[in-house]
């Protein structure tokens, strides 16, 4: 039982595919399960995005200029809680700093300068950047050009900063609207649908994930369609759809029998057993 339930904590984890998508567009690292992971804010795939696909005429070339202003304003709050995290540093390193005592040995910090530190260290990590302006600004970006790859670049960076900050049902429309406008945009289909996916499991809703997932699939090259296909697999196992699962993961094996997924297949196929 104790393997099982091991087994069931590591396939929440994020998949190949998931982390394949996430080196894309990871801009701010966390460490939350796969809805929060998603989150990361998607700056680094809409720049791509938007400085790909965007249509060459003036009126795109506006609006790329404008987006361009938003990430810019963005990186400047983030660097913000950078400066400052390093002063916070600074007097940390400052505090630890003991020279040698007149035998040699190492000088040990006193409580008073250890509980200095701490003080510190708890104050950097609180440190959190107030991207508020740009939030705000990318969401009124977004609706004056929510049909352009730009608005779409747009969308997902506020609502990735919705969801970090757990208002999912604010972001998921949006992350939505995306998945529906963007249908002529691969880049675009795979982020969005793929934060849905994670929104949709979270919320427990395992058939529209799994619907979710053989969009996915048609959109997927063949490096990662084993991932798409264990990411499917998972969300029919954790439906008790074991028959369904058990044939995806098969499909894995069969095709795809070298790939880091076929293992994961393997293993949840074991623990299913003759269910």
């Amino acid at each position: 039982m104790t393997g099982h339930k091991q087994l069931e904590k590591s396939l929440k984890r994020p998949d190949s595919f998931q982390d394949h998508i996430l080196k894309a567009i990871q801009f701010v690292t966390n460490n939350r399960r796969m809805v929060i992971m998603m989150l990361s804010p998607v700056v680094v795939v809409a720049l791509i995005g938007y400085s790909v696909f965007s249509y060459m005429n003036h009126k795109s070339a506006g609006r790329r200029t404008e987006l361009a202003s938003l990430f810019a304003m963005q990186t400047t709050e983030l660097n913000s809680v950078g400066k400052l995290r390093e002063s916070i540093q600074k007097n940390i390193d400052a505090l630890r700093s003991t020279k040698p005592g007149a035998d040699g040995k190492k000088v040990e910090l006193s409580g008073d300068t250890l509980a200095k530190v701490a003080l510190l260290e708890k104050q950097m990590a609180d440190l959190k950047p107030d991207t508020s302006a740009s939030t705000a600004a990318f969401k009124k970006f977004y609706d004056n050009n929510s049909t352009t790859t730009e608005g779409w670049a747009a969308g997902l960076t506020w609502a990735s900063r919705q969801l970090q900050d757990n208002k999912t049902a604010d972001a998921r429309p949006v992350i939505e609207a995306v998945a529906k406008n963007s249908t002529s945009n691969v880049l675009f289909q795979r982020t969005s649908r793929f934060m849905l996916i994670g929104i949709m499991e979270d919320a427990g809703e395992f058939d529209s994930a799994i619907k979710e997932c053989d969009v996915l699939a048609g959109l997927a090259t063949d490096d990662v369609k084993p991932a798409v296909l264990l990411t499917k697999g998972r969300l029919q196992y954790f439906k008790k759809s074991y028959t369904e699962s058990r044939a995806v993961l098969n499909e894995i094996v069969d095709k795809y029998a070298s790939s880091p997924e076929a293992t994961k297949a393997r293993s949840l196929m074991a623990a299913m057993g003759s269910a």
